[in-house]
């Protein structure tokens, strides 16, 4: 390696690179990305309090991106949108702009009548799906309790209180017999990304790390099929590049349960995965639209 010395690299971020195919001047690219840890990019969403006709006080990009979702902003280099008193009105939502880029799975899906954010704190996904579609009929479910509260203390402040907050595993959803027109699972993960973003993560490249996360990712969609009504669907997301955590539990999922597919997402073919077979599609922070991450849409044929 020519820029990075092959005794620095660590067997956990080889394991990584050799995992998703990387060449020579992907790996280099990607573990430049870890080791400088600038590759974060803010963006931020409107919420219901916006006035209507509202423009951020801020100045934005204007980014070129088939998939940037509906009313999204993109700060201009140096901007810090949290320290405008607009923020603390709730006008806009602060988020990662790799989490927007997931959330464009969301313009395959036509407006559901009922939804369920099933790992939502701090409330990144939810605030988008509202953008999208409207916050009726909503709930937003965390199981730490502590997190559930920081959810909580968003949705109330971007205005939306009336989305329902709950506090169940998906085991419980999937006995509650309930359906859902939409699930998102943005799923726990090794959270690799963070590491890009400047974020230490201990451990985030470890085997034992990477494979309970993915044992644990499985158990979540299989409760979270049983949650969602005919012609509905599934948006998976993940903040890590690990293919164990995202195209393999996607294709675990697809190998075992019946009636399941994944779905093409035509804004997102530039990024189209090439280690599954089906469509789904990864980010890394070469892309240059944040620290990255991984989303697929499932739909429930039957």
């Amino acid at each position: 390696m020519a820029h990075l010395q092959a005794e620095s690299v660590s067997k956990g971020e080889l394991r990584l690179c050799a995992r998703l195919g990387l060449d020579e001047a992907g790996t280099q690219s990607l573990l430049a990305a870890m080791r400088a840890g600038v590759s974060s990019r803010a963006a931020v969403v409107l919420t219901s309090r916006a006035p209507e006709g509202y423009v951020p006080p801020f100045a934005c990009e204007k980014l070129d991106a088939e998939w940037l979702p509906p009313h999204v902003y993109v700060p201009a280099a140096g901007e810090k949108p949290t320290s405008y008193p607009d923020y603390a009105e709730g006008f806009y939502y602060s988020l990662d702009l790799s989490s927007c880029w997931e959330s464009a799975c969301l313009a395959e899906v036509e407006r559901p009548a009922t939804s369920l954010d099933m790992c939502a704190a701090p409330g990144g996904k939810t605030m988008l799906m509202a953008a999208r579609f409207g916050g009726q009929n909503h709930t937003a479910n965390e199981v730490h309790p502590g997190r559930r509260g920081i959810l909580r203390q968003n949705l109330q402040q971007c205005g939306y209180p009336d989305v329902e907050v709950t506090g169940f595993r998906p085991d419980q959803w999937a006995r509650h017999g309930h359906t859902f027109d939409l699930l998102l699972v943005d799923a726990p993960c090794s959270g690799q990304s963070l590491l890009c973003k400047g974020i230490k993560n201990p451990g985030c490249l470890s085997s034992s790390m990477v494979n309970g996360n993915a044992k644990r990712q499985k158990g979540i969609l299989l409760s979270a099929v049983q949650c969602v009504a005919p012609g509905g669907h599934i948006v998976y997301t993940t903040c890590t590049y690990d293919p164990e955590e995202n195209e393999k539990v996607i294709s675990y999922i697809l190998k075992r349960v019946p009636g399941w597919s994944a779905v093409e997402v035509a804004s997102l073919s530039a990024f189209r995965s090439a280690l599954s077979e089906f469509p789904a599609y990864r980010l890394l922070p070469v892309h240059g639209f944040g620290a990255g991450g991984f989303c697929c849409l499932l739909r429930k044929n039957n």
